[in-house]
């Protein structure tokens, strides 16, 4: 790119490029913002502009992070809801996204990690905590497997 400053109608258009691609969060779009050297007094506006034109969606994103995480990389509830309030969503979009979780995929994803940890007691108490798990859901699911 050229050495000129772009217009803020070329940040929205580089913004919206890039919640076209995923699915991000406010949060997101401001480090990105940063990241390209957008001017600090953008921010705001090109965020409400994002909001407007459902570029940005908290709900949704709440959703898709909620999916990603417990699918992909086997996160408890606790461990998403932080990372969710570590980007700064609104509480009820991370209550709404957290209670769709299918009680079933849960409990199916925690004993699959319980199963191929190779730990046990302590080391796979400690061990499922980190990834998120409530102490009550560990003790229930390893009742249940007794």
């Amino acid at each position: 790119m050229a050495n000129r400053e772009l217009s803020k109608a070329e940040w929205l258009d580089k913004a919206e490029a890039y919640c076209a691609r995923a699915e991000h969060c406010a949060a997101d779009v401001r480090r990105k913002l940063f990241e390209w050297g957008a001017p600090a007094d953008l921010f705001d506006e090109i965020g409400q502009s994002l909001y407007a034109n459902d570029f940005l969606n908290d709900d949704r994103f709440c959703h898709a992070y909620v999916h990603d995480k417990l699918e992909y990389q086997s996160w408890g509830k606790l461990k998403i809801q932080a990372g969710l309030r570590a980007l700064q969503l609104p509480e009820s979009s991370i209550r709404e996204a957290l209670d769709s979780i299918d009680e079933t995929d849960y409990f199916r994803i925690l004993t699959r990690l319980i199963d191929s940890s190779g730990r046990e007691g302590d080391r796979l108490l400690r061990f499922l905590l980190q990834r998120g798990f409530s102490y009550d859901d560990i003790r229930n699911q390893l009742k249940t497997e007794s």
